[in-house]
């Protein structure tokens, strides 16, 4: 049997179906229609109901609705968590001056705990206060909910409850507590939302922090490499820098460390010039000829604002890449047809030495920072390095210098005893060899004046000639030992023209000259210079009998540079200690080492004889 209800207006009406053999017959029941008023009501408090979605909201309405509903006095809600250990109490009465205490509420609740079980520790919400009007009945439900109960639901009135009004409330009641239920189901899905919300925001912290501490640990292990590679590099250069090998052979030690650090393959240096140009070192580690040969020298200074000299004099760190997006330094690539590139200042303290450069790495990722930074400190180290291999070589010249100025101090030393005698020597003989047989001869051609059988015209012609060579030799003399025009302010080239004039009356040599010689030489300088030409021609007067002269004086590297050249018959360099006058050619060795320069000599029988000479302007000026 099923019943299905009908409404004609004025009633509501259920029929009622019996089954019967052969058929079956339509019973129609009618109903008050004061049924259908609460039926009507109810629907719309369950629609009321249905509004809210919090769980205080729905309580609120709950508790209203069950006092209009049942026109009780008081209305009460209790809800318990899911572990039965705390629960959420809500209460109202309908005149608020008639309002329950919390004892008759707990009363209230007590009686209805053999429905809902107990609740113990309630948290109560809504009336309060002492006067009450007497409560004769309690009408209370179980809130169950799938399965579970969660709650208890209640009302009480002084004047009772009939069965339908107790019926009506129980159907209300799983209203209210499905009604609730969904509202906890969306409490809760708002928690479990907020905190899947709260979770994921730890977690995209917790991920960015975490991301933050792997690039902090792998900066701090590519620090920590860079340091150690740092540290390498200055063992390299320093071990370099201890073989004792020249420039060249510590330039290319010291690229292919650089390379083998920075993991490249190609390392350059880039030196900086007098005159204000890059200009690439050869000899460079995975440089080849085409590469060097695709590399032209570039301006560089201070005040320019190109890349070379901010990297040079603004220590600017320059890396660049084909894969970079940017491309502002392709062009640079593209001159160097290079995959990449890295550049870093290469100095000495404050002195600019120029930059080095490494090309092509070996990682797929390309240069690094830290890459940078150990070219850099390499580039530093490297300066230092530099410098002093500079001062090593003019060390070793110095040096050199000094042990050929000993050497001629000590054959001066030995020579010293016996100079004066030998000058002396010299001088005598020459006085007696032409000065004194002139004379000599002079007289014997006057002597035969008194023979009157002579041609005394002819005899006095001879005498006159013999005394013009006398005095001719005598001047030339006192020339060699002290020219007058010596110490005159620009009596240099006269002097030396004069000395050039007797030459060419000894010898009848043609002789070319060039003299290019600065005016404030102080006298000592000028002295020196002369005795090295004189030195030089006395040889060819006595010694080459050349027809030719060449006879050169200029500045050159800092200094005086001279050359005796003729085509006279020349000499065996070796054998020059056994030939007469080599003590002429020693004081020209002697003479050039004590001034700090260097003298000399190129000579083959047949082929004539230079003399070539050197020395330093550094202390010669007035």
């Amino acid at each position: 049997m099923f019943r299905l209800p009908v409404d004609d207006g004025s009633k509501l009406l259920f029929r009622r179906v019996r089954a019967h053999k052969g058929g079956s017959d339509l019973e129609t029941v009618g109903l008050e229609a004061g049924y259908g008023d609460v039926l009507e009501a109810f629907q719309a408090a369950s629609a009321e109901l249905a509004r809210f979605k919090t769980v205080p909201e729905i309580a609120e309405a709950a508790l209203r609705i069950a006092l209009s509903l049942t026109r009780s006095s008081v209305a009460f809600l209790a809800l318990q968590d899911e572990g039965g250990e705390d629960k959420r109490v809500y209460s109202m009465a309908s005149d608020p001056l008639e309002r329950l205490p919390d004892d008759e509420i707990e009363r209230i609740f007590a009686a209805a705990a053999g429905f809902s079980g107990p609740m113990p520790t309630a948290t109560w919400s809504g009336v309060s206060g002492t006067a009450s009007p007497a409560i004769r009945s309690t009408c209370a439900q179980p809130l169950r909910a799938a399965g579970e109960t969660i709650g208890t639901f209640g009302v009480a009135s002084p004047s009772g409850y009939t069965a339908v009004q107790q019926r009506m409330f129980a159907i209300f009641a799983n209203h209210v507590a499905s009604a609730l239920a969904i509202g906890r189901l969306a409490e809760r899905r708002k928690e479990m939302v907020d905190t899947l919300v709260n979770l994921r925001a730890d977690l995209d912290r917790s991920e960015k922090q975490r991301l933050i501490n792997d690039e902090r640990a792998r900066s701090a292990e590519r620090v920590e490499q860079a340091h150690m590679a740092s540290v390498d590099a200055m063992l390299a250069i320093s071990r370099h820098a201890r073989t004792g090998h020249g420039l060249p052979d510590f330039y290319r030690r010291l690229t292919r460390s650089i390379a083998e650090l920075v993991v490249a393959r190609r390392v350059l240096f880039w030196q900086l010039t007098d005159e204000g140009m890059l200009v690439p070192i050869a000899g460079a580690h995975g440089i080849d000829d085409a590469f060097l040969a695709r590399l032209t020298p570039t301006p560089c200074s201070a005040d320019r604002d190109d890349l070379a000299s901010r990297v040079v004099f603004h220590d600017l760190m320059f890396r660049a890449s084909r894969s970079d997006d940017s491309g502002d330094f392709e062009y640079v690539l593209d001159a160097l047809n290079v995959a990449n590139a890295i550049a870093v200042p290469w100095r000495a303290g404050d002195q600019r030495l120029g930059l080095v450069a490494a090309y092509d790495s070996r990682r797929t990722e390309g240069f690094s920072r830290e890459d940078a930074w150990v070219l850099h400190k390499a580039g530093l180290a490297a300066g230092l390095v530099w410098q002093l291999k500079y001062v090593e070589t003019d060390l070793k010249k110095t040096a050199e210098r000094l042990q050929k100025v000993d050497a001629a101090r000590q054959v001066l030393l030995k020579n010293v005893s016996t100079a004066v005698d030998k000058a002396r020597k010299r001088f005598a003989g020459d006085l007696h060899d032409d000065a004194l047989q002139k004379l000599t001869a002079a007289e014997i051609q006057l002597q035969r004046l008194h023979d009157s059988n002579g041609d005394s015209t002819e005899v006095v012609a001879e005498a006159q000639s013999l005394l013009a060579q006398t005095e001719e030799a005598l001047r030339r003399l006192l020339f060699e030992v002290r020219p007058p025009a010596l110490e005159v302010p620009g009596g240099f080239i006269e002097t030396i023209r004069e000395r050039i004039r007797m030459l060419k009356s000894l010898t009848g040599a043609e002789v070319e000259v060039e003299l290019d010689v600065p005016d404030d030489l102080s006298y000592e300088f000028r002295s020196m210079l002369f005795r090295q030409l004189t030195e030089a021609m006395a040889n060819i007067e006595k010694h080459s009998s050349a027809t030719r002269v060449r006879l050169s004086l200029r500045v050159a590297d800092g200094g005086m540079h001279g050359v005796v050249e003729d085509n006279g018959r020349g000499f065996v360099i070796a054998d020059r200690d056994r030939l007469p006058g080599h003590l002429g050619l020693l004081a020209l060795n002697e003479r050039a080492l004590l001034a700090g320069g260097w003298n000399k000599i190129h000579s083959e029988p047949g082929l004539g004889t230079t003399v070539e000479f050197w020395l330093p302007l550094s202390e010669s000026k007035v």
